[in-house]
């Protein structure tokens, strides 16, 4: 039962790859071959038995299809057949890099102190045990009007990872100054930081996931020489953040017998269990919400939302079950909505593609001739929205109602404040 989702990823990821190289929808399509070969392993390897008996037929059905119908609009869209890029919002962007390179600055400024006593302490197994129980280490406090500049920061940092997509953007289309390159992608990483200060390895493992859509998605449209810059600056980084992701891994599994190796095939691999758990027993004590779909609007307005984790833990507690962890964004929506929750979200996912990029194109005459033009405003939105499937392998990204809330600012801000001025941006050689 557990080979199906391995056999028909791997089937489909060979088909988009031979049909389009390395695009995002072929990137989606390998990491849910990824996972779904992984979770073959935590059966080979026994490491999990009880997991493992989870997997059944008709979830594993629907698991398939609804995520092919995640990988369907990217590879519809084929961002890789227009010529060049619309941008309306090169001054916006500035902007926007410089409040997170504050961010960044800020944060580790104000929490260097912190930073150096978690790295240093020696046992992550044992800082993440005392996250577990409820006792983790407080965060050095600053005074009140310091605090007041902090909480902006603490908030907006969370959705740092969107630098990633601004930094691949800029040198591939824009070609911005170094110096901005590097805020850019080093503001990035203000999500790592916090993780770190949280023992967290999710995030960093997040930021790695969007690293590789964000090369996927401009992959060919770089030039030579960019993809080796690109390749470069981002295995120095992506190493950094491993080290300390398999660190954690470590302190955590190396006393299991499955050891640090089994400890990242369960990470990796549990998801596609953890769905079929909930298909086939979650009593979705709820009924159907939209707490999921709209975070922050629960959070804000009803006040019945406090986070993912936090509602996880609400909804072990109604139903008496042990809901694990991870369950891909698919079965996150079932927290909320019980086995309604898979449809809703794809539902949403669809209709927001068909209305955003129904009418993308942009007919500019450059030198003379007609070239086909991606707004660039909709290729943001669409690294958006493949933040879902792609951060989805292990859960829903929205979830978190600070990102929600951050993402549909920036989406507003990026169309209002667009300027009149149409910049042809081509591909790169």
């Amino acid at each position: 039962m557990n080979c199906i989702p391995a056999i028909y990823f791997s089937i489909l990821s060979v088909y988009l790859l031979l049909k389009r190289g390395l695009d995002a929808s072929t990137y989606i399509s390998l990491i849910y071959t990824i996972t779904s070969v992984l979770a073959i392993g935590i059966d080979v390897m026994g490491i999990n038995p009880n997991l493992v008996s989870f997997a059944s037929l008709l979830p594993t059905i629907l698991y398939c299809i609804l995520l092919t119908m995640f990988i369907i609009p990217v590879y519809l869209i084929d961002f890789d057949s227009y010529r060049a890029v619309a941008l309306r919002s090169k001054k916006f962007l500035r902007i926007f890099t410089y409040v997170y390179f504050f961010s960044f600055a800020s944060f580790l400024l104000a929490y260097m102190g912190d930073l150096k006593f978690i790295l240093s302490y020696g046992d992550f197994g044992e800082l993440k045990q005392l996250v577990y129980e409820g006792d983790a280490y407080g965060l050095t406090t600053y005074p009140a009007p310091i605090e007041l500049i902090l909480y902006p920061v603490r908030v907006l940092i969370n959705s740092s990872v969107i630098m990633i997509f601004v930094f691949f953007f800029n040198i591939t289309f824009l070609k911005e100054k170094w110096w901005i390159n590097v805020m850019a992608f080093v503001s990035s990483t203000t999500v790592i930081v916090d993780g770190i200060l949280n023992i967290d390895r999710s995030a960093t493992f997040f930021w790695v996931l969007l690293i590789g859509l964000a090369v996927s998605m401009f992959w060919n449209s770089m030039s030579a020489k960019i993809k080796s810059v690109a390749v470069g600056f981002s295995t120095v980084l992506i190493v950094a953040a491993a080290t300390y992701a398999l660190s954690v891994t470590k302190d955590r599994f190396e006393e299991r017998d499955s050891g640090t190796q089994g400890g990242i095939v369960l990470y990796l691999g549990q998801p596609y269990y953890h769905f079929c758990e909930l298909w086939d027993y979650y009593p979705a004590p709820d009924g159907v919400t939209t707490k999921s779909l709209f975070p922050s609007i629960h959070k804000f307005i009803f006040k019945d939302f406090e986070g993912g984790v936090a509602y996880q833990k609400e909804m072990g507690l109604k139903c008496n079950m042990d809901l694990g962890v991870f369950y891909t964004h698919l079965g996150s929506f079932m927290l909320s909505a019980g086995n309604v929750g898979p449809f809703m979200i794809t539902i949403a996912y669809l209709l927001v593609f068909y209305y955003v990029f129904r009418d993308s194109e942009i007919i500019q005459v450059v030198d003379g001739k007609k070239i086909r033009c991606f707004p660039f405003e909709k290729l943001m939105v669409l690294f958006f929205l493949l933040c879902i499937p792609v951060i989805g392998a292990i859960s829903y990204y929205y979830a978190n109602f600070n990102i929600e809330t951050i993402t549909y600012l920036t989406i507003a801000a990026l169309f209002y404040f667009r300027e009149d001025t149409i910049e042809v941006l081509k591909k790169g050689k």
